[in-house]
């Protein structure tokens, strides 16, 4: 049912945007679609979500293990007792399923949500499935970006220094929105970032640690209203409050995270107005006089 929600609107008005429009720009898009980015950002998360509370290896959060190891440090018993419920937990085949599982889905995590900015951002009717197809058309291209940046990554850590690597990565960072916006392969969206990240390589870095710190507070003030909640719920197992929390603080995750995709995305197009007069072109589209009456 929810696949078949669409929304569309206007395109996003192009202009060159500071900080605080840019992030602007980003909330009203994710608040006028929320019901596609959001349905998106659900879907993405839920096949492993899915399989941790079935299998029960949420019992296994290091941070729930490390919390009960703290509580009973001086009892060696029940530390014994704590490790070989932890093994139990990350030996079960669901638990292992669940890493190939998310090895398959990475073109779709990493992919999705730009897929579903740069199309609502111009205008265009999507749904969640619409997004979702949109992404798999997109798979081995996708792929193709996280393959090449790893592998740069990790021989440019081997080869040089980690202040290289980051440099690089800044410049790679409007790859994906470049793939899905311009329709082209992975080897041209990376070059198509270098470039439009060239001369703005410092205000580039800046968006995206004040993005992701914003989206790390709300993340973490929301997980903790929602998980002091679900601590004090009266009547509930361990097992249950457990359950519920991994559940929550995943669900938030995905829902918040959404912000960072979409803020990258107008970020791309903020640069390409700065670089190439996009706001120009879509004025110019937009003022162009139709097909004349017959």
């Amino acid at each position: 049912m929810i696949v078949a929600v669409a929304t569309a609107g206007t395109p996003v008005r192009l202009r060159v945007m500071p900080l605080g429009e840019l992030l602007d720009e980003s909330f009203k898009l994710y608040r006028r679609h929320f019901t596609v980015i959001a349905g998106v950002a659900l879907v993405i998360v839920l096949p492993n979500l899915l399989l941790s509370l079935i299998s029960g290896s949420y019992r296994a959060n290091p941070f729930t293990f490390l919390t009960n190891v703290l509580q009973n440090v001086n009892n060696p018993d029940e530390l014994a007792r704590l490790q070989a419920r932890q093994s139990q937990y990350t030996s079960s085949p669901l638990y292992l399923l669940s890493f190939p599982i998310a090895a398959l889905l990475v073109p779709f995590s990493v992919g999705a949500l730009y897929r579903a900015a740069t199309s609502l951002a111009a205008g265009n009717l999507e749904t969640i499935g619409s997004v979702l197809m949109g992404t798999l058309r997109r798979y081995f291209a996708v792929w193709g970006v996280v393959i090449l940046g790893a592998l740069v990554g990790i021989g440019a850590i081997a080869i040089v220094t980690i202040p290289v690597v980051i440099w690089v990565l800044i410049r790679w960072s409007v790859a994906i929105p470049s793939l899905f916006a311009e329709g082209i392969g992975p080897v041209n969206a990376l070059g198509r970032s270098w470039n439009l990240v060239r001369d703005n390589w410092w205000r580039t870095l800046g968006i995206l640690i004040i993005v992701s710190i914003m989206v790390s507070l709300i993340q973490t003030a929301l997980a903790a209203l929602f998980g002091g909640i679900t601590a004090v719920l009266p009547g509930l197992s361990d097992d249950i409050r457990a359950g519920l929390l991994t559940t929550v603080s995943t669900l938030v995750d995905a829902l918040v995270g959404a912000i960072q995709p979409i803020a990258i995305t107008m970020l791309y197009l903020d640069l390409r107005v700065r670089k190439e007069g996009l706001d120009l072109d879509q004025l110019a589209r937009q003022a162009s006089p139709g097909p004349a009456p017959a």
